[in-house]
């Protein structure tokens, strides 16, 4: 390298980086990192995740696992952006399909509810216009319980139009395990339950071969709090159940992996589900290879969902990032089908806009980002390279764990599992009410005036179906052995899936568990935030708590600001009043400030004897509640003493303290 006479570097011959760039080391950075840290050590930037990994500041080529997993993908050109379509209104399905395809969408998520709407009504003419509309896209159902039904009259449908469907493709997507853990029911026993799912997987693979008849979902799980290493632990448990009972039933396990798919949702923690998604291929590769599957074999396809769970309906519009983020996790992960929720689900029935804005983000990541271009973008990085062996490490021992207490089916019928979950719901959810997992605009950054984001709620209903759908024929339940191919012959002829799954019932007896709780993480703040609203309709203004500041601004400013955003993240108005200086001015400020609680904000030095004063004349005043801003240190007993009630910092609980500065200021929860 010379320079010219500009002192511009100049390149000649071959570029060479070692040379011109020298590899810095660990060591330098170690060293620069300590003396920026000043009190603080360099073991403090490391963090522990939910799932009970450590994470370091920085990754070097030492950190490399010992052998590289080799994570193996279906050969694809891009990923499918599969559009949600509500299979609980027929008529509502079908526009929402038109649109999906219309606006970039390549396959289509038809879900339905088992408890609420008309889907019991559902025939096969329903079925048929959507796949008519479909044209050849793939369709994937969700039919919970249902899905057996549900897919018969898909069949049935693709039976009528012949060639006209082109052969449809998708996934029946039967899930007997996820659907339990969800619902805490089946509509028939677990032995029906895998009976069917043994037909099922005969059925399509001589007459189906495009169409995927069972799946694996974690999103019972990840909505009712579970980590990544749960979801891994229990995908791959649930795989090795299919693939035992159907082994039992005759069906060779390469058979199973051609039938079968996993559907994951991807979250907040933006590496961790690159990770989650990368482990996942490792770790069905590795029980496949152990059942002799072929190699061609091993990789099955993996269908991301943007995560439920952290969806707001407070500042609902910050779920566009959300999604934005979770979809470019899911594809750098190497999801083979992709599904955005739109940013309004949350709030009830998605509208145009929402749904649009769900389909753009995947065609800005694949069209003008270029994410398709890449295989495996994440591979060779130290750090996902060291995370996903981990993960992989941590949830195979887990997988063990549940092996050895007789598989999935016994470890959920045991109530294992919504045990297991609560216990991680739980503190995730301590996570969120002491803010260390913040949800930006809930409990950080909280507008507290925001117009509230009105959708429809769809739920039970008597909503006719189409004209041109014709009407079910009645058949009375059999008891008798009923196989998929006879649901697929009386759906073509009108019955009702309501009355396909009377029909495969029988004399089975519903299986009954306790189900998952599912709950979104910023619900605990939303609570608050609909009980000030509340308080607002009724007395015409919201909650309020007095800011009492002491000093120059530039002591309690920071503070202060802390304070109104922790308040107002619980619906309550911070009414700065006047700088004061002593227990005189704060009782006459606070005494025209219409609240029954007090934040006394100061700087440490002062506060130490201000603090007491100002309590001890508030308490006398009549002030409900008197809080300090700071953490509770070696003067909290006598401050307590002196009449303060708690106090105001960055890691306290804030859902409680919330709590109880609403019931002072008589809000009413509901």
């Amino acid at each position: 390298m010379a320079a010219d006479n500009n002192n511009s570097p100049v390149f000649d011959g071959e570029l060479s980086f070692a040379e011109h760039f020298p590899r810095p080391l660990f060591e330098d950075w170690e060293d620069l990192a300590r003396r920026s840290l000043g009190s603080r050590t360099l073991e403090s930037l490391t963090r522990t995740t939910h799932e009970g990994l450590e994470i370091a500041p920085l990754y070097a080529a030492e950190d490399l696992p010992p052998s590289r997993i080799t994570i193996h993908t279906l050969p694809r050109e891009t990923w499918q952006t599969c559009f949600p379509v509500d299979l609980r209104d027929p008529e509502t399905a079908i526009s929402q399909a038109i649109e999906g395809l219309s606006h970039g969408g390549s396959s289509l998520w038809a879900k339905v509810d088992r408890r609420k709407s008309t889907w019991g009504r559902l025939t096969v003419g329903a079925m048929t216009r959507l796949l008519e509309v479909a044209g050849g896209a793939p369709v994937y159902l969700d039919g919970r319980g249902a899905t057996p039904a549900l897919a018969a009259l898909v069949a049935a449908a693709e039976g009528r139009l012949g060639s006209a469907a082109g052969g449809v493709r998708g996934a029946f997507d039967y899930d007997p395990l996820g659907t339990f853990a969800a619902d805490g029911a089946l509509p028939w026993s677990l032995e029906t339950s895998f009976a069917l799912m043994a037909d099922m997987v005969r059925w399509t693979e001589e007459r189906a071969p495009q169409i995927r008849a069972i799946a694996v979902s974690t999103l019972p799980y990840a909505k009712g709090g579970a980590t990544a290493v749960d979801e891994l632990a229990l995908a791959v448990a649930t795989g090795v159940e299919y693939l035992r009972r159907l082994e039992a039933a005759g069906i060779a396990p390469e058979v199973v992996c051609r039938r079968l798919r996993f559907i994951l949702p991807v979250g907040r923690d933006f590496f961790m589900e690159i990770a989650k998604l990368r482990a996942l291929r490792w770790l069905w590769a590795r029980v496949a290879e152990a059942c002799g599957v072929a190699p061609d074999a091993r990789t099955v396809p993996v269908h991301a969902i943007t995560s439920p769970r952290c969806l707001t309906v407070r500042d609902p519009w910050v779920n566009m990032l959300r999604g934005t983020v979770e979809s470019f996790a899911a594809v750098v992960g190497g999801a083979d089908v992709l599904t955005v929720l739109p940013f309004d689900s949350a709030a009830g029935q998605s509208d145009k806009l929402g749904r649009r804005i769900a389909v753009n983000t995947q065609t800005i990541l694949r069209e003008e980002s270029g994410l398709d271009r890449v295989e495996d973008p994440a591979g060779g990085s130290y750090f996902v390279e060291r995370l996903t062996h981990d993960l992989a490490a941590t949830a195979w021992e887990r997988f063990r764990d549940i092996e050895a207490s007789e598989g999935m089916a016994s470890h959920l019928v045991s109530g294992a599992v919504a045990r297991e979950l609560g216990e991680a719901s739980a503190r995730k959810r301590h996570a969120v009410c002491t803010r260390r997992d913040l949800v930006t605009g809930v409990s950080s950054y909280p507008n507290i005036n925001e117009d509230p984001l009105l959708r429809k709620r769809v739920g039970r209903d008597d909503r006719r179906l189409p004209d041109d759908v014709e009407t079910a024929v009645h058949r009375p339940p059999s008891a008798d052995a009923f196989t998929f191919a006879a649901a697929v012959a009386a759906g073509g002829e009108g019955v009702s899936a309501r009355e396909l799954v009377e029909m495969f019932t029988g004399d089975g007896q519903p299986e009954l568990i306790t189900a998952a709780a599912a709950s979104r993480e910023a619900r605990p703040f939303e609570e608050l935030r609909d009980a000030s609203d509340r308080h607002l309709r009724r007395v015409g203004t919201r909650p309020r708590a007095f800011l009492a500041v002491v000093g120059p601004p530039s002591e309690y400013r920071a503070r202060a600001a802390f304070v109104a955003d922790l308040l107002a993240a619980g619906g309550i108005t911070a009414i700065r009043g006047p700088r004061v200086e002593g227990p005189e001015d704060t009782v006459e400020a606070f005494a025209s400030g219409g609240s029954r609680t007090v934040v006394i904000i100061a700087a440490q030095e002062r506060a130490v004897e201000v603090v007491p004063l100002m309590a001890e004349a508030l308490k006398e005043w009549g002030t409900r509640r008197i809080l300090v801003a700071a953490r509770p240190h070696e003067s909290s007993a006598a401050w307590r003493t002196a009449g303060v009630d708690g106090y105001i910092y960055p890691e306290c609980d804030a859902i409680a303290l919330l709590s109880d500065i609403l019931e002072v200021e008589g809000v009413v929860r509901a």
